[in-house]
């Protein structure tokens, strides 16, 4: 290893050194045509989806979910915050001959003229709005038709504390280490995550980390009336 100094560099969800390493290294199996097609009957179900439906799939990623809605007949939007994630969609989108509009940008600042009368969040909820999830609940509820529905998945803090501390170390690949990290914080009632890259020539580091709350149910369920909806359901749903 040389002896030039270190340099530390912001990433996070969006940023290509980042977005490169989870395209190569982070795909997990939920994004698996399998996967995702054996759930869609039961989103189909819970949502109670018809062909007249207008639905924002929210941090989309590559498009896995949203090509499944375009599959089915739905209109669908997909919507990221990583230029890289959406190419990639575009690309999948294409070689599969569908005609889908995705559109660059935060969820966290969605303000769309025209409500969705379904908000889709899939394995994104998670990533934290910056005002927490109360904040995104009551932007999802402003951008929904009066009898409009939102789905998210929110991890149960009983059993996801069971899970940690937890820590994943990969390899070495020419000259790059790459450290991840994440671990329950009892007192915060949440995860924290962290994701290091170094490079070993040029000593540079990159970092992305960021703190998943997970709220009781009856937590939750206040945050969700709070917001502006008038009922809730919960449902047990596991990654098998």
């Amino acid at each position: 290893m040389n002896s030039l100094p270190s340099q530390l560099l912001r990433t996070d969800f969006g940023h290509e050194v980042y977005d490169r390493w989870y395209l190569e290294h982070a795909r997990h199996n939920f994004e698996a045509p399998d996967f995702v097609q054996k759930h869609f009957p039961f989103y189909e179900e819970v949502l109670q989806l018809t062909k007249n439906d207008r639905i924002l799939d929210a941090g989309c990623g590559i498009g896995s979910y949203t090509r499944e809605f375009a599959r089915r007949g739905y209109h669908v939007v997909g919507m990221d915050k990583s230029p890289h994630f959406l190419s990639e969609a575009h690309k999948i989108t294409h070689r599969e001959g569908l005609e889908i509009e995705y559109v660059l940008g935060d969820y966290n600042e969605m303000a769309f003229e025209q409500p969705f009368s379904v908000i889709f969040f899939e394995g994104s909820f998670f990533y934290e709005s910056r005002g927490g999830s109360f904040i995104l609940l009551k932007q999802s509820h402003n951008n929904l038709t009066l009898d409009g529905r939102l789905y998210f998945v929110h991890s149960n803090p009983h059993i996801r504390k069971q899970q940690f501390p937890m820590v994943n170390l990969s390899e070495i690949q020419k000259n790059v280490y790459v450290l991840e990290m994440a671990e329950y914080d009892e007192k915060g009632g949440g995860e924290r995550c962290v994701w290091v890259r170094i490079d070993l020539e040029t000593q540079i580091h990159y970092k992305c980390d960021y703190f998943n709350m997970h709220l009781r149910p009856h937590e939750l369920k206040d945050s969700i009336v709070t917001a502006g909806f008038k009922d809730c359901d919960f449902y047990k749903k596991t990654r098998n």
